[in-house]
């Protein structure tokens, strides 16, 4: 009987075929079966190699870096104490000027929310820091004649550099923000209703001008930005003044698009400070208790909000000056919500 060999490529092995149809058969099928099983057998790879070099080249890396990091940092510390010593008034005062303001931001709000009981040493001391901090900080720089700044005017700097913008930036912020805290302790220090005189100012009408003061410095300290923007575009490109006025004419739309903004915002938020609660008056007769869920105390000009409950109308001024809702069931009432009525001042860096 003729027979031919098959050679398999895949594993190397011999296959004897008979020639017979009727006896191929079985044999075709068998040799099918083991190339399928052989071809999806998973390869097995050796070990790669790689990962111990990419850790030992890390390691290598590390090493060396902690050398360098050792033998520089002597000359790095040379250079941090030396530009410290040279800008030390002005790191000085950027430290003594930020924790001034963090300290009278925190201790007027804590005072505003006292009202009636609040202590006035605290707010009289928080007068005085600031006032202080201000005389020194204009003695200190009184041949940059800063003061300049606060009436669109240039400061005297020769040089106009990034640095120069910044310090001039955060400088001028920071003066703002100190009149205006002076301004909101005077609020405070302001004689607010009594039983037995008659008052000018009552507490919501104050956390109406702690909100206009607010929103008003930081227009007003969106447009000092402009002159030492400007000055500083100018100044480093005196030699190109066809970039110089492409960065300009740039600056101008983005910065009126800005103002734009601000003034709208200004607009809605104080609609929402002066006004005035939608809610009537309810007659002490009428009511079935005596005593203020807030204050617990005997109502004083109760109002009736649109859920049916009754406080007075101090009390729940306070609370609606934080939050939009009834202070027992939580629903919501139809009136704006405006910012910065407890006295609270923006630390946001205003510097474009």
């Amino acid at each position: 009987m003729n027979t031919r060999r098959l050679n398999n490529s895949m594993t190397n092995t011999e296959y004897r075929i008979d020639l017979n149809p009727q006896n191929n058969i079985e044999d075709i099928e068998t040799i099918g079966e083991e190339i399928v099983n052989q071809t999806q057998q998973p390869t097995t790879r050796p070990t790669p190699v790689t990962n111990e070099i990419n850790n030992d080249h890390l390691h290598q890396l590390i090493t060396i870096l902690k050398e360098n990091l050792t033998s520089t940092f002597p000359f790095a510390l040379i250079l941090i104490l030396k530009a410290f010593y040279e800008h030390s008034a002005g790191i000085f005062m950027v430290i003594f000027f930020s924790a001034s303001i963090y300290h009278a931001n925190t201790v007027l709000v804590q005072q505003a929310a006292l009202k009636s009981s609040r202590n006035l040493w605290p707010v009289i001391r928080v007068i005085t820091i600031l006032s202080l901090s201000l005389i020194l900080f204009l003695y200190l720089f009184r041949q940059e004649k800063f003061y300049l700044c606060l009436i669109f005017a240039r400061p005297n700097y020769a040089k106009w550099d990034l640095w120069t913008l910044l310090w001039i930036l955060y400088s001028t912020f920071c003066i703002v923000k100190m009149i205006v805290m002076i301004l909101k302790s005077l609020l405070i220090l302001y004689p607010i209703k009594t039983d037995k005189s008659k008052y000018c100012l009552t507490y919501r009408k104050r956390g109406s001008y702690f909100s206009l003061i607010e929103h008003l410095s930081q227009f007003y300290i969106s447009v000092l930005t402009i002159r030492p923007w400007v000055h500083f575009i100018m100044e480093k490109n005196q030699e190109n003044y066809l970039f110089a006025t492409f960065l300009l004419i740039f600056y101008a739309i983005v910065k009126l698009y800005n103002i734009y903004k601000t003034l709208v915002q200004l607009r809605g938020s104080l609609k929402e400070a002066f006004q005035t609660l939608p809610f009537p008056s309810a007659s002490i007769n009428e009511l079935r208790e005596n005593m203020c869920p807030i204050c617990q105390s005997e109502y004083q000009d109760p109002i009736i909000l649109t859920c049916k409950h009754v406080f007075c109308e101090e009390c729940v001024s306070s609370w609606l000056d934080r939050n939009a809702s009834c202070p027992l069931c939580r629903c919501k009432l139809p009136i704006g919500q405006a910012n910065f009525r407890d006295g609270f001042t923006s630390g946001y860096l205003i510097w474009y």
